[in-house]
């Protein structure tokens, strides 16, 4: 499961190649999978994303359900989506292993932790802690408060984790679009956070919309920055970067669309350029913009690899 074939590694980044038939047999996408999601091309909605979630509801898993115990509906703070399903090995490991809190995607204004339970499963399957995070949604929720919550939930782990086997010091965040936006904010504008906020020890961060075109923001961007255009440069991540020492690893799909490639490019070069700081990196080659954190679990573990393998190396067992 931690395997990264197909993969180079330079100077800290990871630099996606093309799948050999060795690596589709030993854990890669499948070319069924990879021929399906192939033929959305860079088009993404919801009915996509619904395709999408269909094709891995079928795909064979690496673990056994039997194996996962859940603790549902675990608050951490009083709204009623500030809520956390916890998921462990049913022979939990001796020693305090990793915690990964993921955090779904919606636009902003929809999705629900539910969307992510193949992830917590997953790294529960692996003897680590996996969690599945709720935030508030726009409009109810503005900004910053998705980053809050993340904050929120990871303090609230820090002070309880170890009742279900995990380490304090070893909390990552993961988070997918939307959820990547808010751990994002989270990692590198502590600022913006409640005082006493828990610093988490590593985040993965996929396909987040860290920015956007101001002239064609859509329903979810209005409900979460506001009305108020001219703040707007002042809420998005880029030219804001204050906290850069908490270890990253990026990733964008093959598929992606701009929305998601261009924002990524802009964030990375202000770390290297601008902070000295050269964040790891993953193509996630064949996968469209849902489909990276859904293949974990599944028989297609190229994704899970490389999330794996930043863990270990990161913060180790």
């Amino acid at each position: 499961m931690r395997a990264t074939r197909g993969l180079v590694l330079l100077t800290g980044l990871f630099v996606a190649c093309a799948p050999s038939t060795a690596d589709q047999v030993g854990g890669g996408m499948p070319p069924e999978i990879a021929a399906q999601l192939a033929a959305f091309g860079h088009e993404f909605d919801g009915a996509i994303a619904q395709q999408t979630a269909a094709i891995y509801a079928t795909a064979p898993r690496v673990y056994e359900p039997g194996e996962i115990v859940v603790t549902k509906d675990v608050a951490y703070g009083a709204h009623v989506r500030q809520h956390l399903d916890i998921h462990t090995r049913a022979n939990r490991p001796a020693e305090p292993v990793p915690a990964i809190v993921a955090f779904h995607g919606g636009g902003l204004i929809a999705g629900n932790r539910a969307a992510l339970t193949n992830v917590a499963d997953y790294f529960a399957s692996l003897g680590y802690v996996g969690v599945n995070g709720g935030y508030r949604l726009a409009p109810e929720a503005k900004w910053p408060d998705g980053a809050r919550d993340v904050g929120a939930a990871v303090t609230w782990l820090h002070e309880h984790v170890a009742e279900y086997g995990g380490d304090p010091e070893r909390i990552f965040v993961a988070g997918i679009s939307t959820g990547a936006l808010h751990a994002a904010t989270y990692v590198f504008r502590p600022e913006l956070l409640a005082p006493g906020t828990a610093r988490a020890a590593g985040a993965i961060l996929v396909s987040g919309p860290y920015t956007f075109d101001f002239a064609t923001a859509g329903r979810g961007e209005l409900a979460y920055f506001g009305e108020d255009r001219a703040r707007w440069p002042e809420m998005v991540l880029p030219g804001h970067i204050t906290r850069t020492d908490i270890p990253v690893l990026m990733t964008t799909a093959e598929w992606d669309n701009a929305r998601y490639t261009t924002a990524f490019a802009t964030v990375f070069d202000e770390l290297v350029n601008e902070h000295g700081v050269v964040p790891r990196y993953y193509q996630s080659m064949g996968h469209n913009h849902s489909s990276q954190l859904l293949s974990l679990g599944t028989v297609d573990q190229s994704v899970s690899g490389v999330i794996v393998d930043f863990i270990e190396r990161t913060g180790g067992r």
